[in-house]
């Protein structure tokens, strides 16, 4: 994989390994020194795909023990990550305004304290990070961090299927061209506005909040497409 090989395309290839069973779930990864020598990449390189697919739940890391592959049943949105990966970003944007503000009201009536922590957690790592790709990796935790919070394991399978998509080079680049730094300061501005909502366990606000959100990003990116 030599030759400019990307955190997302890395991701990708490790994913699919991991689907193939070349890796047994339950099992360590080979260490970090063999896999970045195995797909010629840098190790900063393939730590990022590492964060990635642990914030997707492929991966477990534990200090001093390794990174761990989980043990997860295919999920339905296995299959559907791929169609929405090639859906137009219209589409995909449409249909992200009507399920995910639905999702942030469940999630203000249903969140348990620890899935508010979690929420809290990417919210701050999300406006701590500088760089585009980290930005987008809590970006795209924090919304899942939501979807468990609603506890509706269909729209977590839901979830799962938009951040792959997300995770797809032309959809960075959309990102890329869309995000300046003046828009992450909005976009940091309506994620404290739908966590302030959940934390308030007030549905109508926070879901009101997450509808506001996505007609900016969806303003942003078609502005570019």
């Amino acid at each position: 994989m030599a030759g400019g090989t990307n955190s997302f395309a890395l991701a990708r290839e490790l994913r699919r390994i991991m689907d193939s069973g070349e890796w047994s779930a339950g099992g360590r990864l080979p260490p970090e020194r063999a896999l970045a020598a195995r797909f010629a990449v840098a190790r900063n390189t393939l730590r990022r795909a590492l964060g990635r697919l642990e914030d997707e739940g492929y991966l477990t890391r534990h200090v001093g023990r390794g990174t761990f592959i989980v043990d997860r049943e295919p999920a339905p949105s296995d299959g559907a990550a791929f169609r929405m990966s090639e859906a137009s970003p219209r589409d995909l944007l449409e249909t992200r305004s009507i399920i995910e503000p639905r999702a942030a009201g469940l999630a203000a009536t249903r969140a348990s304290r620890a899935d508010l922590e979690a929420i809290s957690h990417a919210l701050e790592q999300s406006l701590a990070a500088t760089a585009l790709g980290a930005f987008e990796r809590w970006d795209a935790q924090l919304h899942l961090a939501i979807f468990i919070a609603a506890k509706n394991e269909v729209l977590v399978n839901y979830c799962r299927a938009i951040t792959e998509a997300r995770n797809q080079p032309q959809w960075f680049e959309l990102k890329k061209r869309s995000v300046t730094p003046e828009r992450q300061l909005i976009y940091n501005e309506q994620h404290r506005e739908i966590v302030a909502a959940l934390i308030e366990r007030n549905a109508e606000g926070a879901a009101e909040a997450m509808r506001r959100h996505l007609r900016t990003v969806e303003d942003n990116i078609l502005s570019v497409a």
